[in-house]
């Protein structure tokens, strides 16, 4: 993104990542919002949330170098009384309410479930000088999104086993498969973009706009 915090460009009117923290202050599965934002910004990121309508806010924490961290970080103010624990990337602003209480619906059944889509393109595993090695059977494939929701016991069992290894995964699910246990993909809609350059920025309020007009006809 050039320089510039993703998190606080805006879709509309709305920072993306407010964008996203009203979908989960939207959802009846959600009792609390932690949010992981840069030490240096924490009381502009709480200012947005509580501006924008954010009830549930329950931490703004400082995010660490890693993934890894900044989860660890946030899972530190969870409250005691959390049964399940649901971990998004604050730069997938176009999740929806609906998507996000189906993945809870299948982490309540299964202690374990992801937001998905399906490949839908060939996906090329290559050797280590470039040429390919193998090409995964497609029908096979997802692409692993957020939310990702855990039964928050199995989710703290799993990170105590795996010790520093799990501050080397980029999907938290993968922490859970690292210990031997399933992970149930609730597919979800294609639309869920994570914003990672400023073309992805674009197609956002592009699909956002879109949105709005549909639901206005």
């Amino acid at each position: 993104m050039n320089g510039v915090n993703k998190q606080l460009e805006k879709i509309g009117d709305t920072p993306v990542f407010v964008m996203s923290a009203l979908k989960f202050e939207r959802s009846g599965k959600v009792d609390e919002i932690i949010i992981a934002a840069p030490a240096d910004e924490i009381p502009r990121f709480e200012k947005l949330a509580r501006n924008f309508g954010i009830t549930k806010l329950s931490a703004v924490t400082a995010g660490g170098e890693t993934r890894a961290m900044s989860v660890r970080n946030a899972l530190e103010r969870v409250s005691p009384e959390a049964d399940y624990i649901a971990i998004h990337d604050g730069a997938r602003p176009l999740i929806e309410t609906g998507e996000i209480e189906r993945v809870f619906a299948d982490a309540e059944k299964y202690n374990a479930a992801i937001a998905a889509v399906p490949a839908t393109d060939t996906v090329k595993i290559a050797a280590g000088n470039g040429f390919v090695e193998k090409t995964p059977q497609r029908g096979k494939l997802y692409y692993a999104q957020t939310p990702q929701v855990f039964k928050r016991s199995l989710y703290m069992s799993c990170l105590e086993k795996l010790g520093a290894r799990a501050d080397t995964v980029t999907d938290d699910s993968s922490i859970l498969e690292l210990c031997g246990e399933y992970v149930k993909i609730t597919e979800i809609n294609c639309c869920n973009i994570k914003i990672t350059r400023p073309d992805d920025l674009a197609a956002a309020e592009a699909i956002y706009s879109n949105r709005k007009t549909v639901k206005m006809i």
